[in-house]
């Protein structure tokens, strides 16, 4: 009975921990881009890119969205597939970074003012805000389809 007082101690301070562990998630958004680019990553661009140069923002299920840089810009094109983005500006090299997200991995989250806010399917799910036309496009089409 003299160690139960300790005993009870150290398990709160593991259950802090493990609850601390589980519930982080990285201020970097560089890092949920990367999470994009392992999931949905490819080489091959579908085509013209209907929308040119547009401001991203990501962010985890919680917490602030960010643009992944100052010079970070997104190439965008939505077919039947879904969403095609090709990043330019975001770290080392010139090469572009696509990731083509099915359409069924793309569901709205909400609106603000600078635009919409989506979900696309990754472990944890990525959130992106999208503003101007590429916004307004992704969000008729998620709710036509």
């Amino acid at each position: 009975m003299e160690y139960l007082g300790e005993t009870i101690v150290v398990l709160l301070i593991l259950v802090g921990v493990a609850v601390a562990a589980v519930a982080f998630e990285p201020a970097d958004p560089l890092d949920h881009w990367n999470r994009l680019i392992e999931r949905y990553g490819t080489s091959s661009w579908p085509g013209n890119p209907q929308f040119k140069a547009q401001q991203i923002q990501f962010g985890g299920p919680r917490g602030a969205l960010k643009p992944l840089s100052p010079e970070a810009a997104f190439d965008a094109e939505i077919d039947e597939f879904g969403l095609c983005l090709a990043g330019r500006g975001i770290g080392s090299g010139d090469t572009p970074h696509i990731i083509r997200v099915p359409g069924t991995h793309v569901r709205p989250a909400g609106k603000r003012k600078q635009g919409f806010v989506f979900k696309l399917y990754a472990e944890p799910p990525v959130r992106i805000l999208v503003g101007g036309e590429l916004g307004s496009e992704m969000m008729r089409k998620a709710q036509s389809g």
